[in-house]
């Protein structure tokens, strides 16, 4: 890759990271980016990986570094084609892999090879990355319940049935069971307790 595509590739990065989801619109909340939902995607991947590699199971050993490079790209190409949510979809097609293809062919065809590897989903690193996209969809969802939106359950619901691997219905399980506040909640005890002396 020579530097002016290094360049313009880091630029597209930044058009992408701009660019806000549009199926939240829908629910009448949040504001999340592409790339905040690509970060939440690459985080999730990398704990269902880690979990299955941690099994033991030679036969369904995944490849951390595809699964993080999966993550980070799967969306890439909505810089080109734009956001769209489900409804969309049922009016509009969008070619990702042309746009994929546009975006990497001779920059860097391991990742676009890779890319072709996640749309597929035929792989198991594939759907790892495919069901932690679908499981950051859902963390947003329970946070909007939370919130008080009575119409993210329904898609929240939904989503959950679209996970099949176990470690990602476990998962899945948990996070809508847990308040998403939880994970510093022996902190704000401490702050407290301070605040009480």
């Amino acid at each position: 890759m020579d530097k002016r595509q290094r360049t313009n590739l880091i630029y597209e990065g930044a058009n992408v990271k701009r660019m806000l989801r549009t199926g939240w619109q829908r629910l009448g909340d949040n504001e999340e980016g592409v790339g905040e939902h690509s970060f939440m995607t690459a985080v999730i991947a990398y704990l269902l990986a880690r979990e299955i590699n941690a099994a033991g199971d030679k036969s369904r050993n995944v490849s951390m570094e595809k699964i993080m490079l999966m993550s980070i790209f799967h969306d890439f190409h909505e810089g080109r084609t734009g956001e769209m949510d489900k409804v969309a979809k049922l009016y509009m097609t969008r070619h990702e892999d042309k746009a994929n293809e546009d975006i990497f062919k001779g920059v860097d065809d391991e990742l676009l090879m890779l890319l072709n590897e996640y749309e597929a989903r035929k792989t198991l690193d594939a759907q790892v990355v495919y069901e932690a996209n679908v499981i950051a969809f859902g963390v947003e969802c329970k946070i909007l319940m939370e919130k008080g939106n009575t119409h993210a359950k329904e898609w929240m619901d939904a989503n959950s049935k679209r996970v099949r691997l176990p470690e990602s219905i476990e998962l899945m399980t948990s996070l809508a069971a847990t308040d998403s506040q939880d994970w510093w909640k022996d902190i704000r005890e401490a702050i407290h307790e301070e605040f009480a002396k």
